[in-house]
């Protein structure tokens, strides 16, 4: 874990060696739970370069090894495999309790509450299954799930007279974002959805699902989400229907509403609104920051570094304990990402180039955003209120 965070915070991954097999072997008098191990579906080389690049074994490639399409093709590669790995997630108790927490002020909760939240989650993910090859622990209740972390000792106990809080350390906080970021993406949808409704009470359907469509491509690059846009709207309504059934949201012909302040189903809402919140996050930072230079004023490389120091900004002031969340790889996958849905260009002197298009990402990722995080990006970048 210890490398984890350090590769977070910037240094270099460190090559592995046959010792560091031993030192873990040796290291397994400690108690690390139970390995939950799932296999997804396979992928055939040769059926999938067949689809991507046809007649591939045919063609000649004289004195270069590497083929001009191989870069492009590798990535597409990669991106299939990573989405396959999520498609076959092992969803835990640890991961499950990091998610809820992760997502509770300060970390911390009553016991009774987080059991609710706990199996609140495990009710979602049963009526929304995310993939055939997808499990998670339905046979454990959300009490059971508490003590097998807190038997971990990754979070802790605090009694009073009024009943325990089972919260986590700083330090744990930041290593519990690796568990949790194991099953964001099966949390993305319904996070994007109650997302919505942090600042609204009532929504009409199509608002939400051309909401998600707008914003689905920018989180399926960074999370590798299985679903292609073409499906998306099924896969809204779908969720919409399975948080109406769970309370979560109430139908009243075409509008949602959410339900009252101070209920359960509101509180679950909540808590579900923020697991996706910084990536909403850093996808305005870029935007603002590109609206702040003007386009064609500055190229990706410059863009990536002002977004990473923004977002190092935002963790000070607001105490956002996650490195990954200023992680300079996420801030080029975005700008990578706008360039292929054509709302950013690449002009003749590398710069970055935009029109108005930017101005419908920008409105939407902002209406979703905590008032005080917006106001801290909007000081900088003066992008508009």
């Amino acid at each position: 874990m210890n490398t984890y965070l350090g590769e977070l915070h910037g240094k270099t991954k460190k090559k592995e060696s046959p010792l560091d097999i031993i030192r873990t072997v040796a290291g397994l008098k400690n108690s690390f739970g139970h390995a939950y191990v799932n296999f997804g579906e396979p992928i055939l080389l040769d059926q999938f370069l067949n689809q991507t690049q046809p007649a591939w074994h045919e063609q000649e490639y004289g004195d270069n090894p590497r083929p001009a399409w191989l870069w492009e093709t590798t990535n597409q590669l990669g991106t299939l495999i990573a989405s396959r790995i999520n498609s076959a997630a092992a969803i835990n108790p640890v991961n499950l309790v990091a998610m809820v927490l992760l997502s509770s002020p300060r970390h911390a909760l009553g016991e009774e509450e987080l059991v609710i939240q706990l199996e609140a989650c495990q009710e979602l993910l049963a009526k929304v299954p995310y993939n055939s090859h997808t499990t998670q622990p339905t046979s454990m209740s959300g009490q059971d799930m508490i003590r097998y972390v807190e038997a971990m000792k990754m979070v802790y106990r605090q009694t009073d007279s009024l009943g325990d809080i089972i919260r986590m350390d700083d330090r744990n906080a930041v290593l519990m974002t690796y568990y949790r970021n194991n099953i964001l993406h099966l949390f993305a949808i319904p996070s994007l959805i109650s997302r919505m409704f942090a600042n609204s009470h009532a929504i009409e359907q199509q608002e939400v699902i051309n909401f998600c469509r707008i914003l689905y491509p920018y989180l399926k690059s960074e999370l590798f989400l299985q679903w292609d846009v073409e499906a998306l709207d099924d896969i809204v309504k779908h969720w919409l229907s399975a948080m109406a059934e769970a309370g979560l949201l109430t139908v009243d012909g075409t509008l949602l509403r959410r339900p009252e302040s101070g209920s359960t189903g509101f509180i679950t809402l909540t808590i579900l609104s923020r697991p996706i919140q910084q990536a909403l996050e850093r996808f305005y930072v870029v935007i603002s920051l590109m609206l702040r230079n003007g386009s064609g004023e500055v190229d990706a490389e410059s863009l990536e570094g002002q977004s990473r120091d923004m977002a190092q900004r935002l963790s000070i002031i607001h105490g956002l304990n996650a490195p990954e969340f200023f992680d300079k790889t996420l801030f080029r996958h975005f700008i990578e990402e706008l360039q292929k849905n054509s709302v950013v260009r690449i002009n003749a002197d590398n710069k970055l180039e935009f029109g108005e298009e930017i101005a419908v990402v920008a409105r939407d990722a902002r209406r979703v955003l905590p008032s005080e995080i917006r106001h801290s990006i909007l000081q900088v970048t003066h992008a508009g209120s």
